[in-house]
């Protein structure tokens, strides 16, 4: 008897266990439920090494945006949390990206550029911006799945996990997920976007080095995911993948991985 295939209901799954793992305990577990929106938090560290750049290139805050991890490693609520390995810029739209890669060319030297962002050098000690992370411009990206550009509430609202929805907004908070503080706190990997099942999984896979941990109650999600996508989609992306391990790929079917790999 055939059956039809049964939507996931990520809202009853996407839950942790707060309880002591100690089998002493007889009593019933407690579990967190996640939660929709946003929250404020303070920032404990991070700024003394952005201050001279946000001094020298002001448009970063009042136009542009700070989120993702160095937002995160600034209000994470661990005595040393996990470093960020850059400083993530997003602009409201195409003048203000324009602005700020002028003036970020200007006081610092261009590393590499892509179709997603433009990554700059870490300051030399002789820089009037010495301090300052490894900087990446993102470009006002509107393609399919990938919104990267906007106010902080709809770029945040296209981050993966919830433990890098954050949102620099003045030296002393961010904006933050609702989830940020318990799932930080407890190195929680919650997927709440997914713009490709196998970019997200290889995301997964690094975070995890980083110390994060990622439950099957999420990482199912992914394959849910794949699974809905059309067949064509998922046939490219095998065939591409195929294609690479056999060393044959071409540079435009590398360009085709990628943009499959970002959007829906």
């Amino acid at each position: 008897m055939e059956s039809e295939k049964s939507k996931i209901d990520f809202s009853k799954i996407d839950k942790v266990s707060n309880s002591s793992k100690s089998e002493d305990k007889p009593k019933k577990k407690e579990t967190y439920k996640s939660k929709e929106g946003f929250t404020k938090a303070n920032v404990v560290r991070g700024y003394t090494e952005i201050k001279k750049l946000l001094i020298s290139i002001p448009e970063i805050m009042t136009d542009g945006m700070i989120c993702g991890g160095y937002a995160r490693y600034m209000v994470s609520p661990h005595k040393n949390p996990v470093p960020a390995d850059d400083l993530d810029i997003y602009c409201r739209n195409e003048d203000v990206f324009s602005s700020l890669k002028e003036k970020l060319n200007s006081v610092l030297k261009k590393k590499a550029e892509n179709d997603i962002s433009i990554t700059y050098d870490k300051p030399d000690s002789d820089s009037e911006v010495f301090g300052a992370p490894k900087v990446q411009l993102i470009k006002p990206v509107k393609e399919g799945a990938i919104v990267a550009v906007g106010d902080r509430k709809t770029i945040l609202e296209n981050f993966d996990f919830t433990v890098v929805r954050c949102a620099l907004l003045n030296p002393n908070e961010a904006l933050v997920d609702a989830d940020f503080e318990h799932d930080e706190k407890n190195r929680f990997l919650r997927i709440k976007n997914i713009h490709c099942p196998i970019s997200s999984l290889l995301r997964c896979i690094k975070y995890i080095k980083k110390g994060y941990w990622a439950p099957p109650s999420q990482l199912v999600k992914l394959f849910v995911d794949w699974e809905s996508r059309p067949d064509e989609y998922r046939t490219r992306i095998l065939e591409l993948f195929r294609t690479s391990q056999l060393g044959n790929i071409s540079e435009d079917e590398i360009n085709e991985l990628e943009a499959l790999l970002r959007i829906d």
